[in-house]
């Protein structure tokens, strides 16, 4: 996309939503114990999307790890379970 190339509306929106219900997914599925620890991957709007879900993971024992890709405009989360000690 350039400079003169707008956003289309209501597109942040819907990719958040869908970032959001992504790592809800993965947080849901770490915490019932279906799975030790779980990959999103591509996530643009990872820093936002965690803010939301960040305290319902902690509240389920979970912990989310933010892993930038070399160019900075994807990211990878990686949700896990949390240490127990």
């Amino acid at each position: 996309m350039n400079a003169t190339e707008r956003t289309p509306p209501g597109e942040v929106e819907r990719t958040l939503d869908r970032e959001i219900e992504l790592l809800m997914s993965a947080i849901n599925l770490v915490a019932s114990g279906g799975a030790p620890a779980a990959m999103v991957a591509g996530l643009r709007l990872a820093e936002a999307a965690m803010a939301v879900v960040g305290p319902r993971a902690s509240e389920r024992g979970v912990v989310l790890d933010m892993l930038w890709g070399p160019d900075e405009t994807a990211c990878d989360v990686r949700v896990r379970q949390g240490s127990s000690g």
